[in-house]
C-alpha cells in the first residue's frame, strides 16, 4: 500500500492524476490538496510515501513544496508535472522524477513505476534493517539474561542502542503447560500488542517460556498480568502461568530479576488453581510491629513446602525481631509461637524420621528466656537445612537419570510432568533439585541441548535444515532457524558454511 499525495490549484488535474492512478497496478490511499500550504499540512499528519505536484501554483509553487517536504521527509519520492524550463532546477530540489505537460499516459506510467520501485527498495531496507536490529536485541538479551556476563553488555553497547534496555522497569514471564510458543510467536507478539495497548518488548525463551518487558514505572502489572492470562486463556485454550518481577532500574538487573521470576514459577506447582505470581513479599514489605503471626507462620510454611532455606531465615528472623525485645507478650505464648515454626519443620516426612519432635517442643518449652527459645529454633532450622543437603546429595542419581533421559530422547516432545513421573518425583520437587543442581530450569536444559544436537549434526552431516529441525524436536523449522540464530549468532545454513563467528560471544 502507498500513500500518495496529488497537489494542483486545479480539481480537474487532481481528477485527471487520479484517473490515471486507477489504471495502474497496486494499492494505494491517495490524499488531495489544493496548494502548497495544505499539502505540508497533509505531509506532516499522514505517512505520505510519494508526491505529485504540480509546479505552477499560487503562494507556494511546486518546488518550494518540494524542498520543504524533503527537507522534512528526505525519503519522499516526488514527480513534478513541469514544462522543460523548470526540470534541471526541479532535479537539485531533490524532486525525483518530472513529467512535462500535457502528461502523456506511457510516461506517467514509466516513471510512476520507477517512483514505486525505489519506495519498495526502501521499504525492503528498512524491514532488514528492523529484523536485524531485533536480533541483535535478541541475541545479546537471551546471552546476557542467562550469563550475566558483563564483557557481554560492553559488546552489545558497540552494535545497538542500550537506552531502551535501560528504559525497562517490569518484566512478565509466562509459561505454558505445552509447547506453544514455537507456533505462536509469529502472530502473538502483535496480539499482546492490539490487546494491551502499550509499548513492551516481547522475548521468546523456548517453546514453554515468554519473557515480556515493560516501560511504564507507575502501573499495577499484577492487572497487566491478569489481563494478558485472561486473553491467552481465550485465545489458545491451555494452561497458563504468569510471574511479575519487582520493579526495576537498569539493565545490569536483569539476569536476576530472570532469575526471581523462574523462582516465582515454581508457585505454580504448590498453588495449581492459581495463575499470576508475583514478587510482592507483604510479610517483608510490613513493620515488624504490624505483621500477624499468622501471616508469618504461612509464610514459613509456604517456605517449608517449597524447601526455600533462604526464604525460611528471612521470615525466621523477622519473627525473631518481633519477639527479640518485646516484653509485652508472656513466656508462654512465645514459645507456643517458636514451637509451631519446629512443627511446620517435622511437617517434612523424611526429616521428622531423622529427629523426634517430640523431644524437640520439650527442649522449648525448657528454655528459661528468648535466647534460648531462639537458639532452639536455629538448631532445627539447621538440621533441616543439612537435611536438605542431604537430601540433595541423594537426589543426584534421579537429576542423572532425567539428564540421560533427555540426551536419549531430546527429539521428543519433552516437559517437566512427564520427566518428573518417570524419577517418580513431584514436578516441583524435580523442578527445585534440577536447578539447584545444573544451575538451569528444565526447559532452558532442554533447549541448550538441542542447540549443542543441531550443532554437531550441522558440522557432522548433510541432513537438511528441515531434518535436523525434527530431529532435535523441533516441529516448526523457521522457529529452529530462529532459535538458532539466537543461541549462536548465526543462521544454520551460515554456521554450516564455516561463517558462524559469532559463536563465542553467545
Amino acid at each position: 500500500m502507498t500513500n500518495v499525495l496529488i497537489v494542483d490549484d486545479e480539481k480537474i488535474e487532481r481528477e485527471g492524476l487520479k484517473y490515471l492512478l486507477s489504471r495502474e497496478e497496486g494499492e494505494r490511499t491517495v490524499f488531495e490538496a489544493a496548494n502548497g500550504k495544505q499539502a505540508l499540512q497533509v505531509l506532516r499528519s499522514e505517512d505520505i510515501q510519494l508526491l505529485l505536484t504540480d509546479i505552477k501554483m499560487p503562494h507556494m509553487t511546486g518546488l518550494e513544496l518540494s524542498k520543504k517536504a524533503k527537507e522534512e521527509n528526505p525519503n519522499l519520492q516526488i514527480i513534478i508535472f513541469s514544462d522543460f524550463t523548470f526540470a534541471q532546477e526541479a532535479i537539485r530540489y531533490g524532486v525525483t522524477e518530472y513529467i512535462l505537460k500535457p502528461v502523456n499516459p506511457d510516461d506517467f506510467h514509466k516513471v510512476l513505476e520507477r517512483a514505486e520501485s525505489e519506495i519498495s527498495k526502501r521499504r525492503k531496507k528498512e524491514s532488514r534493517e528492523i529484523k536485524e536490529k531485533n536480533f541483535l536485541q535478541q541475541y545479546f538479551l537471551q546471552s546476557y539474561l542467562y550469563s550475566g556476563k558483563k564483557e557481554i553488555l560492553q559488546k552489545a553497547g558497540e552494535l545497538i542502542d542500550l537506552d531502551k534496555w535501560n528504559s525497562w522497569h517490569c518484566a512478565i514471564l509466562i509459561e505454558s503447560d505445552v509447547a506453544l510458543f514455537d507456533t505462536a510467536e509469529e502472530n502473538l507478539e502483535q496480539e499482546l500488542q492490539k490487546e494491551l495497548h502499550r509499548m513492551f518488548f516481547y522475548m521468546n525463551l523456548n517453546a514453554r517460556q515468554s519473557l515480556i518487558l515493560f516501560q511504564d514505572v507507575y502501573c499495577d502489572y499484577q492487572l497487566v498480568a491478569n489481563h494478558i492470562y485472561n486473553f491467552l486463556k481465550r485465545e489458545y485454550m491451555e494452561r497458563f502461568y504468569l510471574a511479575v518481577s519487582r520493579k526495576f532500574d537498569g539493565c545490569e538487573s536483569l539476569p536476576s530479576v530472570l532469575e526471581q521470576l523462574e523462582q516465582q514459577m515454581e508457585e505454580k506447582f504448590y498453588h495449581p488453581d492459581k495463575h499470576v505470581f508475583t514478587n510482592e513479599d507483604e510479610v517483608l514489605g510490613m513493620a515488624v510491629g504490624e505483621v500477624q503471626d499468622s501471616q508469618l507462620m504461612q509464610a514459613i510454611s509456604e517456605d517449608i513446602t517449597r524447601k526455600d532455606i533462604e526464604q525460611l531465615w528471612r521470615h525466621f528472623e523477622c519473627l525473631k525481631e518481633k519477639y527479640h525485645d518485646n516484653t509485652q507478650y508472656s513466656a508462654m505464648y512465645i514459645k507456643f509461637v517458636f514451637s509451631n515454626v519446629i512443627q511446620e519443620l517435622f511437617q517434612e516426612n523424611q526429616f521428622s524420621g531423622e529427629h523426634k519432635l517430640e523431644h524437640e517442643i520439650e527442649r522449648l518449652y525448657n528454655c528459661r528466656n528468648i535466647m534460648e527459645i531462639l537458639s532452639v529454633t536455629e538448631d532445627n532450622i539447621k538440621e533441616y537445612e543439612a537435611f536438605l543437603e542431604r537430601s540433595m546429595n541423594s537426589s543426584r542419581n534421579e537429576v542423572t537419570a532425567v539428564k540421560n533421559y533427555i540426551y536419549q530422547h531430546y527429539e521428543e516432545d519433552l516437559n517437566l510432568e512427564m520427566l518428573a513421573e518417570k524419577v517418580y518425583l513431584s514436578s516441583g520437587y524435580l523442578s527445585f533439585i534440577f536447578k539447584k543442581e545444573t544451575g538451569m530450569n528444565l526447559n532452558r536444559y532442554i533447549r541448550v541441548f538441542r542447540m549443542k544436537k543441531a550443532k554437531e549434526l550441522l558440522c557432522s552431516t548433510n541432513m537438511k535444515v528441515a531434518q535436523i529441525s525434527e530431529k532435535v524436536g523441533f516441529a516448526n523449522v523457521s522457529y529452529f532457524c530462529r532459535s538458532f540464530r539466537e543461541y549462536y549468532g548465526s543462521s544454520p545454513e551460515s554456521y554450516r558454511k564455516g561463517t558462524g563467528e559469532d559463536e563465542q560471544t553467545s
